[in-house]
């Protein structure tokens, strides 16, 4: 992973050949994987669309009975005319697919959006194009045949407002790559790509990774300055978009208000939010087995549930362990262990939670149990039998 990051990210797009057609099994499985994927966003129509080329089609529009669920019929349709099928946010209906992105959200830190494109034979979904954000592409059935038009930088302040396709016409040659099952494939941002199928149909999952800018830390930095700090709070004067001589008001009021960011807090309380955003899209059981609660003592094997991403806080009078939409709370003697617990990527014993009495330990862990975020584990096998 670190050779990846440090030379491989957002520098140049990476070909991971596996020669394992059974890799993905995990993620979509079934001799269907298609229709799995459709009977699942059956009820969601907004989330499913077709493309060929510059020709799309929306579910919510073009593919929607009277009920208000997808017409899979038509969709059949048009995939046999050769358009693509494409699922947005498969990871909120897929288990599989959501730990894996959670898995790569507590890596790396960035939101994660995964998209699944299911091609027919000898058709090609988009024409050449390029994305905002970096993005893995997993093979799951099929092949394909990526062209990848290196040279053609577009610069990041053009990507947020641009048609994303790109014109074929002075395009250089590209380099093909041929993606087949269990075949990992990196594409930077801003690399401009496009991708054929050949005698068989295809389906691959889009990773989409949406590493926050500069500018939403920026904005998350302000808007928490802003409730202690009335320069971001005040109020822009009548008839500021109409009046010239407002304007050199407005600029004084800009200024007072960007040097906000001169407080040392800001950049503390921008990632502070940034934190918030990466800990409410994380998932757990909302109540964990009870009776895997009753009967722990200092012995007890347990985990963290994964993957999660936690942080732990100050809070009234103590602490709190922040995790999906929940916070469990305690007093500041617990910081050592929540701290301990939120790092933990192994399994542990319960006394080995540091700065409690074992009283408190035994407390601390079932109240986490309980909540879904440990998990127990059998005595007889602590490396990840769940009891």
């Amino acid at each position: 992973m670190q050779v990846f990051l440090d030379k491989i990210w957002t520098a140049t797009h990476h070909h991971v050949k596996r020669n394992s057609a059974g890799y993905f099994d995990s993620l979509l499985h079934g001799p269907s994987p298609d229709e799995e994927l459709l009977a699942l966003f059956r009820r969601d129509p907004s989330a499913v669309r077709l493309t060929r080329g510059t020709d799309k089609k929306s579910g919510a529009q073009s593919y929607l009975l009277g009920d208000g669920s997808l017409d899979l019929v038509g969709i059949r349709d048009d995939f046999a005319d050769g358009f693509t099928i494409v699922v947005d946010g498969v990871e909120r209906y897929v288990r599989a697919i959501a730990s894996l992105a959670h898995a790569i959200e507590v890596e790396l830190n960035f939101p994660i959006q995964v998209n699944a494109y299911i091609t027919p034979p000898g058709s090609r979904g988009l024409v050449p194009h390029y994305d905002d954000h970096d993005v893995l592409v997993l093979q799951i059935q099929g092949s394909k045949i990526w062209h990848l038009y290196d040279g053609v930088d577009i610069p990041p302040h053009e990507m947020q407002r641009r048609d994303k396709a790109v014109p074929t016409d002075g395009l250089p040659l590209p380099t093909d790559l041929r993606l087949d099952v269990g075949d990992v494939l990196y594409l930077p941002r801003g690399l401009v790509h496009a991708a054929d199928t050949d005698a068989e149909p295809s389906i691959h999952l889009t990773v989409g990774m949406h590493a926050p800018t500069a500018l939403t830390l920026a904005i998350g930095a302000l808007y928490a300055l802003s409730f202690r700090d009335d320069r971001l709070n005040a109020q822009l004067p009548p008839r500021h978009l109409d009046d010239p001589d407002v304007h050199a008001a407005l600029a004084v009021l800009m200024r007072d208000a960007v040097r906000t960011v001169e407080d040392p807090r800001a950049i503390t309380e921008g990632l502070d939010a940034l934190a918030d955003v990466l800990v409410r899209r994380g998932r757990c059981p909302p109540i964990g087995q009870i009776s895997n609660a009753v009967g722990i003592d200092g012995q007890t094997v347990v985990r963290k549930h994964q993957p999660l991403y936690s942080r732990v806080k100050a809070a009234a009078g103590g602490v709190a362990l922040q995790f999906s939409t929940l916070s469990i709370h305690a007093g500041a003697d617990h910081e050592a262990a929540m701290m301990f617990i939120s790092r933990s990527t192994e399994p542990f014993r319960v006394r080995e939670l540091p700065g409690l009495r074992p009283v408190q330990q035994i407390e601390l862990a079932r109240k986490l149990i309980v909540s879904g975020f440990l998990v127990r584990l059998s005595s007889d096998n602590p490396d990840g039998r769940q009891v």
